[in-house]
């Protein structure tokens, strides 16, 4: 018995490391694919980038105008290309090599960031050259955006496209918790321009990766015109009613939820009185319980049977936004940001998975263009009446209407639910396999 007793010792031991062993490789398994692996580090430092300009650049506008309307007015700048071009984007996706044309979108934006590094550097920059700036990159990412959601279905195979969207999302939000906490550091010791030069070389990284990774390569479509593709997109999301009412959760978050983000620079200087670091560090609240979301996400085997998860975590966000707008503390403030960053995820990431999943191939881009459109394209009108809001009637008034608002309609679909599904609007739920 003696002789068996390290062996049972070395059973107790292995087997949960075993455990653990094959929980990871099931959360990181897209990563088997080297062209996804490489497109997902890509753009994982091109997002940290992205966001450490984001954060300068909001600071930077208030500081030159000390105005919530023009923060939300530059938000409705950068966004609003997407509100008059994902359809087109998306049409275009499914025509055109998607991987040129992330490389020509993507080179437009590293560019526009050297120009604006380049202005803040010599104190040449004004409140109407970030609007320009704002509004070209804003068209280059509206161009962008379709093209990248699609080609992600291509890098890695179906039975692993929940686990790669998941991961996507991973890193996206992993940048939002990296990005705006580097920005608020080097605001400090750089300025804003060190966070735009540090942006415009992020974009290397995606565009070196597009140049390596391999693409399947589709038919070129014959037949309609860019506008005729728009209409048969339109025409097959028409005719999915359950495809209409998952859209209306990215509709409704952004066009009252994430404007949070917007005022966020307004939040920590004169409710939190926390200055530039701290905000660096409440959007790295944000950014960390996105990141523990996606990851719990991309551990899940089938998500299908958790679609009703949508509802409820965008319910969930809404109520968080509206405790933020009352939290008094940096404490407070974060513990609801790590909330909503989680929730938002959870709801974002589950509808991008059922849209992709209930589109063909042929028409991936148009489909997931009309979700850029709810996400992205409605961001510029949310933008707009968040900062105007704000201007007006003050920021915590801003944050708890958009919240309230938000909560009512989250909870009405649930409660509508059991119609939805007689009706056939709302997937039932599946069996876990």
């Amino acid at each position: 018995m003696g002789a068996q007793e390290p062996n049972l010792a070395g059973v107790a031991t292995a087997e949960p490391a075993g455990i653990a062993n094959r929980r990871l490789a099931a959360i990181f398994r897209s990563f088997r694919h080297r062209d996804f692996a490489l497109f997902w580090a890509g753009n994982f430092l091109s997002n940290v980038g992205t966001w450490m300009q984001n954060l300068a650049l909001g600071w930077l506008v208030l500081m030159i105008t000390n105005s919530p309307f023009l923060l939300g007015l530059n938000a409705f700048l950068s966004a609003a290309p997407s509100l008059v071009f994902s359809l087109p984007g998306g049409a275009i996706a499914d025509r055109l090599n998607r991987r040129k044309l992330m490389i020509v979108t993507q080179t437009s934006m590293m560019l526009l960031a050297l120009i604006l590094a380049i202005l803040t550097s010599f104190r040449l920059v004004t409140i109407a050259e970030i609007l320009l700036i704002s509004l070209l990159a804003g068209l280059a990412s509206a161009l962008n955006n379709p093209a990248y959601q699609a080609l992600v279905p291509d890098l890695v195979e179906r039975n692993d496209l929940v686990n790669a969207i998941a991961l996507n999302s991973a890193q996206f939000n992993m940048s939002r918790a990296i990005g705006p906490t580097l920005a608020g550091l080097a605001l400090g010791s750089l300025g804003a321009a060190g966070c735009f030069y540090l942006n415009s070389a992020s974009f290397l990284a995606l565009i070196v990766a597009l140049l390596v990774i391999t693409v399947p390569s589709h038919p070129v479509q014959k037949g309609p015109t860019v506008w005729g593709a728009m209409v048969d997109g339109l025409r097959f999301v028409a005719q999915q009613r359950r495809l209409i009412v998952l859209l209306s959760v990215p509709a409704f978050m952004s066009l009252l939820g994430l404007p949070f983000v917007v005022l966020m620079p307004v939040y920590a200087r004169d409710l939190l009185k926390v200055g530039a670091s701290g905000l660096g560090y409440l959007m790295a609240g944000a950014g960390v319980g996105a990141v523990i979301s996606a990851l719990t996400l991309a551990a899940q085997a089938n998500i299908q049977r958790r679609r009703n998860f949508i509802l409820c975590c965008a319910s969930v966000f809404s109520l968080a936004l509206i405790l933020l707008a009352q939290a008094r503390s940096f404490a407070w403030a974060f513990f609801f940001l790590v909330i909503m960053g989680a929730t938002m995820v959870g709801a974002l990431a589950l509808t991008n998975t059922s849209l992709q999943m209930a589109s063909p191939p042929e028409l991936r881009g148009r489909v997931m263009s009309m979700y850029n459109l709810a996400l992205l394209g409605v961001a510029p009108l949310g933008n707009l009446q968040a900062g105007a809001v704000a201007e007006a009637l003050g920021t915590r008034f801003a944050l708890m209407l958009g919240g309230s608002i938000c909560l009512v309609y989250f909870l009405a679909l649930l409660a509508l639910l059991p119609r939805l599904r007689r009706a056939g609007t709302w997937p039932r739920p599946t069996p876990a396999q």
